[in-house]
């Protein structure tokens, strides 16, 4: 039985991810930090501390964290107050069905609450959302699934009872992990064979959620 849906939110609900790439390049090209796509693909999908800590595993001492980071995030949001917020195909659809339909929806994204402030604003998404957790609020980033189980908690809802929908691989193992019917919106790199075993359905976008969802009511009550 599905009760809620908990989405990330860059590269699930926001097509952002293709900013953040463009916005790491332009920073590493710029301090000459070298290899950066490589961390990128390490990190995708979790959080500042995370981050943090693979940052020094893979480039040890050599390059400062915090004054790459920064430079990385003015970077991006220039782009973004430059070229608008894009939003992923069936975003929208998919989240008014739901709250038509009576589901709780919940947000679980690694990213920092005042930028997801601001997206969910501008994209005119808060409104959707009964529970946001955000990537500042936890010590442990995805893959572990703390964020999707206190999203589930403040929803009130059991994680069995909640689909969990994620673009990013580290999203995708944070999912399952927390005990939840997982399905992965593939967005910049295509899944794996150990990441679609790991996923309950894989979307090419958002709407046909609508369909699982829609095949799942013979056997639940919202």
């Amino acid at each position: 039985m599905i009760r809620a849906v908990i989405f990330d939110k860059d590269g699930t609900l926001h097509d952002t991810e293709k900013v953040y790439h463009r916005a790491w390049r332009q920073a590493a090209e710029q301090t000459g930090v070298p290899r950066i796509m490589e961390f990128v693909a390490l990190c995708t999908g979790t959080n500042f501390a995370r981050t943090e800590q693979l940052w020094q595993e893979f480039y040890g001492d050599a390059f400062a964290f915090c004054p790459f980071w920064e430079l990385r995030n003015k970077i991006y949001d220039d782009m973004i107050e430059a070229e608008g917020l894009p939003i992923k195909k069936g975003a929208y659809e998919l989240l008014d069905y739901l709250k038509q339909n009576g589901y709780k929806i919940g947000l679980a994204t690694s990213t920092n609450a005042p930028r997801v402030d601001r997206h969910l604003v501008k994209s005119d998404m808060k409104k959707y959302f009964d529970a946001i957790v955000t990537g500042d609020t936890v010590s442990r980033g995805k893959p572990a699934p703390d964020i999707f189980l206190i999203a589930a908690e403040r929803l009130g809802i059991e994680p069995a009872e909640c689909m969990g929908v994620e673009d990013s691989f580290n999203g995708v193992r944070a999912v399952r992990a927390a005990g939840m019917y997982t399905v992965m919106a593939p967005d910049m790199i295509a899944p794996t064979k150990e990441i679609l075993e790991l996923a309950d359905a894989c979307v090419d976008e958002l709407g046909q959620i609508i369909s699982i969802l829609e095949n799942m009511k013979g056997t639940q009550e919202i």
